[in-house]
């Protein structure tokens, strides 16, 4: 039997910590070693150290497995596997049979029946047995491939639909069965020998006549197949499932040219080239959601833009794992308003052989907010419910070109409060040192929930920092008419130096004490109206903030 590989003595040591297990020259690179087919002593080629061939020996030598060349190096020393699908015995006078090519991590068997040789009675049999000792749970296997298929042969039989086979399994404990090998020319069963886990014992395949340990278990299992023809080297991975939680003891890879558990389906010639066959631990992220607020993922990529806020608790944060057994590290960086996730395997690497990446998301800089304390005015239906009241709007700028507007504690006169009126994504516009702000919100929920009001926004702070809002509320229909000022007086009157006198009352303009033609403009600028004036004069107009000109002079008012 070849020598069962410990893989702890390749395990490299990091700081003191071994690395999880790789297989063992996954590379079939260096010197191969001699072939003994059926654990014998006549030698058959060589085969990949570290590696079982299914090379044959059957009162003649046949080769199944070759060297091939390297998919990426041209050194002498670097090799990769050719496996051919080989019909074993006289071909030209069609005796013999066609024996499937595969290499395996524990033994090649084989078994030939020649007394009913190609017959329905034919069993003819062959597979592998053991493995190597293994303790860690990788993730899947990646491994590069070319597959072509032969169209004719001169003896046996072309299959161009037969399935190339990649198996990989792990477990704990022992099975044992009696199997005949080699060549049986007396119906008699061959040479038996006490097979210590065959491959369809351990996977459960057969049971009659099978003993397995008290302690034995079948941990993982990935059974794969590969069809079509691959004319150039072409990376597959595969993922292993688990079927326990316990820890193996023993893994086995076999990789056929062949369809490795359908027999009937060999087709001769049909060939399997592989290289770098390598286990993958991995070390990313299949799904993450911030906030509630998902981040879509691309392979590659670990840098990304949050949505949202930058949150305030790791809780916040589901870090699904591409592996069950890799870990993810959460931190919050308030100063650098950045997520921070750390996905770190069993040591083992990743596809692209690192053990752990790095996801960082960035939030836009958290702005904070400006607060303006000032007086509001509130009328409803005609009622004066709220003058001159103090209180406080915050602004947020955004850093866009728009904030953030707040009226905390909003309420109807000496109501209790309703809630905070929030207006988001509010436009700013400068010109001339003065700040415009029109905005907007359907459907905002006031006295928890009980109110769902239509708000619009519409105000000015100028270089002097004097604020004016007019905020007009919708509720059912009826308007409620909201003016917040930092200068009580600046909506009562503005008057100029020839004593003309303009302010803003409800739903009107009032001038006082000037002959001639008042120019009525929007706080954007859009000339609205122009009124001839005698005397006095009460011009009607939404409420709003208007720029008026008069004597060549401009008044802001506020209207109710």
């Amino acid at each position: 039997m070849k020598k069962i590989y410990t893989l702890f003595a390749a395990a490299l040591a990091v700081t003191g910590t071994a690395t999880a297990q790789q297989l063992p020259n996954g590379t079939f690179d260096g010197e191969w070693e001699t072939c003994y087919p059926n654990a014998g002593t006549d030698a058959v080629g060589t085969q990949p150290t570290g590696w079982g061939a299914s090379n044959v020996f059957q009162m003649m030598s046949f080769e199944l497995v070759t060297q091939g060349t390297d998919r990426t190096s041209s050194d002498g020393n670097a090799h990769s596997v050719h496996m051919n699908n080989t019909f074993c015995g006289l071909a030209f006078l069609q005796i013999g049979a066609a024996a499937p090519a595969y290499i395996t991590l524990g033994d090649a068997w084989n078994y030939g029946d020649y007394q009913d040789l190609n017959s329905e009675n034919d069993a003819s049999d062959g597979g592998s047995y053991g493995g190597v000792e293994f303790t860690f749970r990788p993730d899947a296997i990646t491994l590069w491939v070319k597959r072509t298929h032969a169209t004719s042969a001169d003896a046996g039989t072309v299959n161009a639909n037969e399935k190339a086979t990649v198996l990989v399994y792990s477990w704990k404990g022992e099975t044992t069965s009696k199997v005949g090998i080699g060549l049986d020319m007396s119906n008699t069963g061959g040479t038996v020998i006490d097979m210590v886990n065959r491959d369809k014992d351990v996977l459960g395949m057969i049971t009659n006549g099978v003993t397995k340990s008290d302690d034995f278990e079948l941990i993982s299992k990935s059974e794969n197949y590969i069809e079509g023809d691959i004319e150039e080297w072409k990376q597959l991975t595969y993922p292993i499932e688990y079927l326990s939680d316990n820890a193996p003891e023993m893994i086995n890879v076999v990789i056929a040219s062949s369809d490795y558990f359908n027999r009937p389906n060999l087709g001769v010639n049909n060939t399997l080239d592989v290289d770098d066959v390598t286990l993958v631990y991995y070390s990313t992220l299949s799904a993450l959601t911030i906030g509630g607020n998902e981040i879509a993922l691309s392979n590659d990529t670990y840098n990304y833009e949050g949505t949202g806020s930058l949150p305030t608790s790791a809780d916040e944060v589901v870090a699904t794992t591409k592996s069950q057994f890799a870990t993810a590290d959460v931190k919050i960086d308030n100063a650098a308003n950045t997520v921070t996730i750390t996905v770190t395997n069993q040591g083992g690497a990743d596809i692209d052989g690192k053990t752990s990446h790095t996801y960082v998301i960035t939030y836009p800089a958290t702005a904070e907010a400006t607060q303006y304390t000032g007086y509001l005015n509130i009328e409803m239906m005609g009622n004066q419910l709220a003058t001159n009241q103090e209180a406080t709007v915050e602004i947020t700028d955004n850093g866009n070109g728009t904030c953030t507007f707040s009226l905390p504690n909003f309420s109807l006169g000496g109501s209790a409060s309703m809630g905070d009126i929030v207006v988001e994504n509010v436009t700013m516009t400068e010109a001339d040192g003065t700040t415009t702000y029109t905005g907007s919100v359907k459907g905002l929920s006031l006295a928890e929930g009980q109110i769902i009001a239509d708000v619009e926004l519409n105000g000015t702070i100028d270089a002097n920092g004097t604020v004016d809002f007019v905020i007009n509320v919708t509720w059912n229909g009826i308007p409620i008419n909201v003016t917040f000022t930092s200068d009580p007086t600046s909506s009562v009157a503005n008057i100029d130096a020839n004593g003309t006198a303009i302010y803003g009352t409800t739903g009107a303009i009032a001038i006082n004490g000037y002959t001639g033609t008042a120019s009525i403009y929007g706080i954007t600028g859009q000339l609205l109206k122009s009124v001839p004036v005698d005397g006095n004069a009460l011009i009607d107009i939404d409420g709003g903030i208007y720029i008026v000109r008069v004597n060549g002079n401009a008044a802001k008012v506020l209207v109710k």
